[in-house]
């Protein structure tokens, strides 16, 4: 990385901070409050408007500074659209049911529209190589949809879904770095942008939440690294000669899994799986006592450490046993889990 990037790097941190504290001042003077209910993880009036300040900056360095394959109309239509329905969202409140719709609505424009963002290949994952175009729309806009929401899902605890976003966007921009250095240098300058907020969420003097503006946008963002990388017309260089599908897996397993998980249970008791409750990973771990930091730093933790794992131990291994060989230290992941909870209540009591 050159100098001249690095300042380009520090110059997008230091205006990106500059916006978050002015949205925090804006924010107070205009009461755009969390106001705590029973499923908040705070109990203290807490501003959800750092998204609008990301967000923003973001897609302005999109503009100037965007790769090429980037500067669609319909990827600027569909941030500006979530943009403004986090805005409405974080100020009052939309319905769960209109985001849904609007999500789907975005996810099939940018599946049929660009076909370069379309996931057209399983890349053995399942027997399966590459699908036909009717197939692959719809299978794109599935896992579009899924995607949005598992970064607005974990959204729940401080730094979670940043850390996770950072986590997915340098692992993805690492795939392009002698490839499409237009791609990881914008998947730095997006990471840039996110940094100070790490400093603002965890404060307590300033302390701001991303709001559905954030976290729409970061998982939209994700979806469409993720759909570009697994695109088989986009040349890529996977790091550790990892699988492609497998790669984009890790990158985003804990909001995937998460995500299934509490869709599962709740559809298991009948209710709509977008029925916010105290179901999430990040919820558990916070009633064993962890805090908002040693919790986002756990699961951060599980995350990189399934991906070392596939990519030290597992990178020379057939897919699909490398998928089963996952699922089976994820269930030793629970396991532990489950027997750690019990053992921690049979204590307490």
């Amino acid at each position: 990385m050159t100098f001249t990037n690095l300042i380009l790097l520090l110059a997008f941190a230091l205006i990106s901070a500059a916006g978050l504290l002015a949205m925090f001042k804006l924010s107070f003077k205009y009461r755009w409050f969390d106001v705590p209910v029973e499923r908040s993880s705070h109990t203290r009036i807490v501003p959800r408007t750092a998204g609008i300040s990301i967000a923003l900056l973001a897609i302005l360095s999109l503009v100037f500074w965007g790769p090429d394959d980037f500067q669609s109309p319909i990827i600027y239509f569909s941030f500006i659209t979530f943009f403004i329905i986090g805005i409405y969202d974080d100020i009052k409140h939309v319905k769960a049911s209109s985001k849904f719709w609007a999500q789907l609505i975005i996810a099939a424009s940018i599946s049929i529209f660009l076909p370069n963002f379309r996931i057209d290949n399983f890349y053995g994952v399942l027997g399966v190589h590459a699908i036909g175009e009717i197939f692959s729309i719809s299978f794109t806009t599935f896992v579009f949809v899924v995607v949005i929401n598992a970064y607005n899902l974990i959204d729940g605890v401080d730094g979670l879904a940043a850390s996770f976003s950072v986590f997915a966007i340098y692992l993805i921009g690492l795939c392009f770095k002698d490839i499409n250095l237009n791609v990881f240098q914008f998947c730095h300058l997006l990471i840039a942008i996110l940094l100070p907020f790490f400093f603002i969420n965890f404060s307590k003097k300033y302390k701001m939440f991303l709001g559905d503006t954030g976290s729409l946008f970061l998982g939209t963002t994700i979806i469409l690294f993720v759909g570009y990388m697994l695109n088989s017309n986009n040349a890529v260089h996977v790091p550790c000669d990892m699988n492609r599908a497998l790669y984009a897996l890790v990158a985003l397993c804990y909001p995937l899994l998460d995500t299934l998980r509490v869709f599962t249970l709740r559809l298991t008791r009948g209710q709509s799986p977008f029925q916010a409750d105290k179901s999430h990973l990040h919820h558990k771990l916070l009633g064993l006592g962890f805090n908002h930091f040693t919790t986002t730093a756990s699961l951060l933790t599980f995350n990189i450490i399934i991906y070392l794992i596939n990519c030290s131990l597992l990178n020379q291994v057939d897919v699909n046993a490398v998928l089963v060989a996952d699922f089976m230290l994820i269930g030793l992941f629970f396991i532990g889990g489950l027997w750690y909870t019990r053992l921690k209540k049979s204590v307490h009591k």
